[in-house]
């Protein structure tokens, strides 16, 4: 039975968690998106990179960081886009799908407390494809049929991963601020009634 409900399927990095760009003594971005080139996909598709990622990062670094604190340290210089949340919930359940990696989202959705604000997640390292994989979302709809397609919208900050969503009949909005979507969507809501 389908059910009449309408769906944001949000992306995470980016989009609910927005970078400012600013080292702090902890955290060192560069040294982060060096090291995110070469462990990310070990840890992104459910690998266990997230330890050899922080031995080296420590390393270079010359800190001593365990995982609760790095991640601590690297939430700690990200916004966290409530009002995007909000505006979406007016009307819209949300449905998180992100390819972030496992350690990190067991960390934010504590922090964060996702089940407070989404209804369900799906991550990459749960369908071991990134979104950017037209499968990734063939298999999502398969896992959330009760809804109808006509009633998902997705939020991403990559074209590549709305390509993906769309080649499966989703519709897609190419996040940029928060300005920008909210009144993309306002028209695509005044359309679609």
């Amino acid at each position: 039975m389908m059910i009449q409900k309408k769906i944001a399927l949000l992306d995470l990095g980016g989009v609910v968690f927005q970078s400012k760009g600013i080292s702090t003594k902890e955290i060192n971005w560069d040294i982060i998106w060096d090291l995110n080139q070469k462990y990310g996909a070990k840890m992104d598709l459910g690998g266990h990179g997230f330890l050899d990622f922080l031995i080296e990062y420590n390393k270079l670094t010359k800190q001593d960081l365990n995982e609760e604190k790095f991640l601590e340290k690297v939430f700690d210089t990200l916004d966290f886009n409530q009002a995007l949340i909000d505006f979406l919930r007016a009307d819209r359940d949300i449905i998180i799908v992100s390819d972030n990696y496992r350690e990190n989202i067991n960390y934010i959705s504590k922090r964060y407390d996702f089940s407070s604000w989404a209804i369900q997640a799906f991550y990459s390292f749960q369908y071991k494809m990134y979104k950017s994989n037209t499968n990734f979302f063939k298999k999502l709809r398969l896992d959330i049929n009760e809804y109808n397609l006509e009633d998902l919208i997705f939020i991403d900050d990559s074209k590549s991963k709305l390509d993906s969503a769309a080649q499966n009949g989703i519709h897609g909005f190419l996040y940029e601020n928060n300005e920008q979507i909210i009144k993309e969507i306002q028209n695509y809501n005044q359309k679609n009634l």
